[in-house]
């Protein structure tokens, strides 16, 4: 019984750890959102939470964006703009 136990609680910190990184649900569901407005020409985006705007800064470098962050006392705004080459 102890060692059925102690596998449990393993799995679950193994498991634990592997999501750490990944955001959850509601997070994706609100990139979903995000893209969205920045396909429809909104540049920014206003959020309270910092891992929100981990989020999306990441998603706007893969996606050739950069993106400013400017916080403020109750939220941050990510201003996202894309540079066009220039020959």
């Amino acid at each position: 019984m102890k060692k059925l136990l102690a596998l449990t609680s393993v799995c679950m910190l193994i498991t634990s750890i592997a999501l750490a990184g990944q955001p959850n649900e509601a997070d994706q569901k609100w990139l979903q959102v995000v893209e969205k407005k920045i396909n429809a020409g909104q540049t920014q985006i206003s959020t309270p939470a910092q891992e929100r705007v981990e989020l999306l800064k990441q998603w706007a470098a893969s996606n050739g964006y950069s993106a400013q962050v400017t916080q403020t006392s109750t939220s941050y705004r990510v201003e996202l703009s894309k540079s066009i080459a220039q020959k």
